[in-house]
């Protein structure tokens, strides 16, 4: 019944196994979970440990993901963990409740739907060569790997078993398209803040304040410790090499002595001359997450020690336009905000477009049949605020991104019956997938709530 999932390329595999991407992608609401140092996985999920390298494991996919559509993951470190953190929770709460419902997927179909991916085939046939080429470069086992699918299989019965019987109604469908198609006859004013210029002052201080965000050259501050074999000799050099390991993974100080000596410290770039090019590759190499590596020819052992990553601001000149850009922004975000909170107390009591009109200046544009659709993309009205542009003879106030919107209306007509039918046809598969999705986050919201986690501090330090 549930084997046979899907056949896909790899695309479609990378989003099979990263099921949660259709759920949202607010980041992890730290605030509900508890915070504990005596964990070892990521998180536990009443009592049940994640591991962290299922976690290590979402962190890639979500940075391939993203580094595949030409997007810089650098500067979004912090907003990808969260992410793979709010993806495993929700992973493992789906899967103890597929446990709970008896639909935990068995090794064989997890053997058979390993041996039907496409991206693990060679000539039409299963190839172990590429599927351990695969599991080297994410740095997986076969186990742990096979682990994750039978993880996801079984939350794919789960939710298969709640779409048994899942449609869209008429009614929903008709409510939708009405608000999206009503032609409606009315007047509107638009309200506009005053443009805003940044000071000097103001533009200086808001670069010191976000220089982060301005991110020229990027690299790693580095130690290098060098081990002289040849003074040592083997077996020494190997002591001396693990007891400075140790001493940088404990955050303990390294002592220079004969034969020991720290060789380098500073700031490394991809085209920096100031080291060897292999030191340089395995310094590049290193994060927060791996933080020492041990590099040897014949004379020496090298341990590099990562410290952490450096990031050189662009000049103030370069980045002046965006600021000000950024400012004027902020500034007239806040203007219209105000408008909008007096508007909303004014047409309380004032019923009259043209008093208001009067008063702040602007003049009144007429509607006469226009679609609702269209209207709201004409004016930045959101979606969700149409239902209320099918009440008529009241004023209705919107604060949008050009300003604030007040409309009356005089009269609202029903779609054309053609253009009706012709969009029921266009949206039906969509509306439903996203009235599915709906009770998918509203069954993890629930389970959520009501399960105890637990969330490894360490994690978002």
């Amino acid at each position: 019944m549930f084997i046979d999932i899907g056949k896909s390329k790899w695309m479609k595999f990378i989003l099979f196994i990263t099921t949660f991407a259709f759920v949202g992608t607010a980041f992890v609401a730290l605030i509900v979970y508890k915070l504990t140092g005596n964990i070892q996985g990521v998180a536990q999920v009443n009592g049940k440990e994640i591991p962290m390298a299922e976690f290590y494991y979402q962190v890639e996919l979500i940075t391939r993901q993203m580094q595949s559509e030409g997007i810089d993951t650098a500067p979004l470190r912090k907003q990808i963990k969260a992410e793979a953190l709010r993806n495993v929770i929700q992973q493992e709460l789906l899967y103890q409740e597929a446990e709970k419902e008896g639909l935990t997927a068995t090794r064989e179909e997890v053997k058979n739907y390993l041996l039907d991916i496409d991206a693990f085939k060679e000539n039409g046939q299963f190839s172990r060569d590429k599927y351990l080429a695969f599991l080297s470069q994410i740095n997986l086992t076969p186990a742990f790997f096979e682990e994750i699918l039978r993880k996801e299989l079984s939350i794919r019965h789960l939710l298969t078993i709640h779409r048994a019987g899942f449609y869209l109604t008429q009614d929903e469908m008709d409510t939708y398209i009405n608000k999206q198609l009503a032609r409606i006859t009315g007047e509107y004013i638009i309200i506009k803040p005053s443009p805003y210029k940044p000071t000097e002052k103001e533009i200086k201080e808001y670069y010191h304040k976000h220089k982060e965000e301005f991110a020229g050259k990027t690299g790693k501050l580095i130690r290098i410790y060098q081990i002289n074999i040849k003074k040592l000799g083997q077996e020494k050099a190997e002591k001396e090499a693990q007891k400075i390991y140790r001493s940088i993974t404990e955050n303990k100080s390294v002592t220079e002595k004969e034969g020991v000596k720290k060789i380098f410290e500073g700031v490394l770039f991809k085209n920096s001359k100031t080291i060897e090019k292999k030191l340089l590759t395995e310094a590049l190499k290193l994060t927060k997450d791996k933080k020492v590596a041990l590099v040897s020819d014949e004379n020496y052992y090298y341990l590099i020690h990562y410290i952490k990553d450096i990031s050189q601001p662009l000049p103030i000149e370069k980045v002046k336009k965006q600021i000000v850009s950024r400012i004027k922004s902020e500034k007239e975000k806040q203007s219209i905000q105000k408008i909008h909170k007096e508007l909303q107390s004014i047409v309380k009591t004032e019923k009259n477009l043209k008093n208001i009109a009067v008063n702040y200046r602007t003049k009144i544009q007429k509607i006469k049949g226009e679609t609702l659709q269209a209207l709201s993309a004409e004016l930045g009205i959101l979606p969700e605020n149409l239902s209320k542009l099918m009440k008529t003879d009241n004023i209705h106030t919107f604060a949008t991104n050009s300003g604030v919107i007040v409309i009356k209306i005089n009269k609202v007509e029903p779609p054309d019956i053609k253009r009706k039918e012709e969009m029921a046809k266009l949206l039906k598969p969509i509306l439903t997938q996203s009235k599915y999705q709906t009770l998918v986050q509203m069954l993890i919201d629930k389970l959520q709530e009501e399960a105890d986690i637990k969330i490894n501090r360490r994690i978002i330090q």
